[in-house]
């Protein structure tokens, strides 16, 4: 599960940090149990500070407490990661928008560019995923920049640990890391074009992941999901 933190710097805010980065990465995958006397061992602090760690995670919606039973990794809730999703969907849409009526695409669309082709250069290895996703949100923060507004995802901030856990585990093949390239072309292409209809299908059709690829991923592993 990782390293241990180091005993004299732990407090309830590094376990909960510690395990807000396991719950993303799936190092606890949704519905594990989290015991008490576990994590107070593992971290070399009283049950107290465990707790406290526990109920912030809590209030995050990243883990659930059930009476007489204990705590667990939330599930993954589809309908909760729709709705964050279509907040960010509604500002990268109206920038678009707006990138277009500018006019003035061409230096955007390198930008954007850029990005694609250094996620295609990148080799498999132990940092992959987190390189892989540093310029994916490269890609996107390229629209915001674009219309001034370059600090508008941290007004989603705190849920969007929700989206990054869904992507770490509907992104687990290489077919799907190609797809997500191919559809950052499109949203590019239409971009350069102007084409208004054409970039907000592309938008919507790489945003829209949890409508996409919930059903069938809850076919196969239903134990994840709520």
């Amino acid at each position: 599960m990782g390293n241990v933190l180091t005993k004299s710097f732990v407090t309830s805010d590094d376990i909960y940090w510690d395990i807000c980065n396991k719950i993303e990465n799936l190092e606890y995958m949704p519905g594990d149990r989290l015991s008490e006397n576990e994590l107070a061992s593992r971290y070399g602090v009283s049950r107290h500070i465990v707790r406290g760690a526990l109920a912030a995670l809590k209030n995050r919606r990243l883990v659930e407490v059930y009476p007489q039973r204990g705590t667990f990794v939330s599930l993954i809730d589809t309908e909760y990661i729709s709705d964050i999703l279509y907040m960010r969907e509604s500002v990268e849409q109206e920038a678009i928008c707006r990138i277009i009526e500018s006019g003035d695409v061409e230096s955007i669309v390198k930008h954007m560019r850029s990005a694609i082709e250094a996620q295609k250069k990148l080799k498999e290895g132990a940092d992959f995923s987190q390189k892989f996703y540093e310029l994916d949100n490269l890609f996107h923060e390229v629209l915001f920049d674009a219309v001034g507004r370059p600090h508008v995802m941290e007004l989603i901030a705190d849920p969007y640990i929700h989206i990054r856990r869904w992507r770490n585990y509907e992104v687990r093949t290489p077919e799907r890391i190609r797809e997500i390239m191919l559809e950052h072309e499109e949203i590019a292409d239409a971009i350069e074009q102007k084409d208004r209809d054409k970039a907000r299908v592309a938008l919507h059709k790489h945003l829209d992941t949890a409508t996409r690829y919930s059903k069938p991923l809850k076919e196969v592993e239903a134990q994840y999901f709520a």
